[in-house]
């Protein structure tokens, strides 16, 4: 009898797909990551292909609470750094700094908190960015006064300001410094409460805790026509100069890039949109 012998037939080889390189590109560019290039380069070049994490600079922001809706504009979609802010009256935001918080960039309504602190070694040299106009704020609609004179007349009308520590509060008292002492005197007897930054004067205005206050021409824009703004006779404007800057800190280079920005850039046309003026040159 013959013998059949029957054979096990070989196993099919699966066919492997590699997954298209441009696939492999947007998955690595949606993980924040970026491909190293092909070109030719030192030893320490990664290899054509590898993905290599870039990580870009945190920047800390001090920065003076008039500055709120300009700075946070522009910082949002800020390329070069990520960008974290906080606002507040700039006399407390330089006493956090000389606690040794953490800064990298600090931006002052006035000039002379950043030139103390340079002068005291803190800061690098400042510079200005942007100057303001003191005005006198009043509801839009249904407003009991309509300038200085009728805060001199009516003693039932009540005033907010800034603090004496505050720069809203030194300009405020600089203003009142340049009218006639009667003037000047039946003005302040009119204050009902004293904010340590300019924000905490406007709430108390939009609030109706006061009839009028003295706040920057750049707050009464921002609120969309709530309030109106008083200018002050041009004898008693003081001048508002804002200044910057860096602090020594861990990212010196990306703080003076930001700084730039604030003086040149896309974050001084958000300040010039919301109604900052060019900083005087020097």
């Amino acid at each position: 009898m013959r013998t059949t012998i029957r054979t096990t037939p070989r196993p099919t080889r699966t066919s492997v797909r590699t997954a298209p390189r441009r696939a492999l590109i947007g998955a690595a560019l949606a993980g924040g990551l970026v491909l190293a290039g092909c070109g030719a380069g030192s030893g320490d070049d990664p290899t054509p292909g590898t993905v290599v994490s870039v990580e870009r600079p945190t920047l800390t922001v001090l920065a003076a609470a008039s500055l709120t809706d300009a700075l946070t504009s522009c910082t949002k979609d800020y390329g070069p750094a990520r960008v974290r802010l906080s606002f507040g009256g700039s006399d407390e935001l330089a006493a956090q700094i000389r606690r040794g918080f953490g800064v990298d960039l600090f931006a002052a309504a006035n000039a002379t908190l950043p030139a103390q602190m340079h002068d005291e070694g803190t800061a690098e040299t400042p510079v200005g960015f942007a100057a303001n106009e003191l005005v006198l704020a009043v509801p839009a609609e249904d407003a009991k006064l309509a300038g200085l004179d009728d805060l001199v007349r009516d003693d039932a009308l009540q005033l907010a300001v800034g603090s004496p520590s505050a720069p809203v509060g030194r300009y405020t008292r600089a203003a009142l410094g340049r009218l006639p002492e009667p003037r000047r005197r039946a003005i302040l007897d009119r204050v009902r409460t004293e904010e340590p930054d300019v924000k905490s004067v406007l709430a108390k205005l939009q609030r109706g805790v006061v009839d009028a206050a003295f706040v920057y021409r750049t707050d009464v824009r921002a609120t969309k026509g709530a309030v109106r703004a008083i200018a002050l006779p041009e004898a008693a404007r003081p001048t508002i100069a804002y200044d910057a800057a860096v602090i020594g800190g861990g990212q010196r280079e990306a703080a003076a890039a930001l700084l730039e920005d604030l003086r040149s850039g896309a974050c001084q046309a958000a300040l010039r949109a919301a109604g900052f003026r060019a900083p005087a040159e020097d």
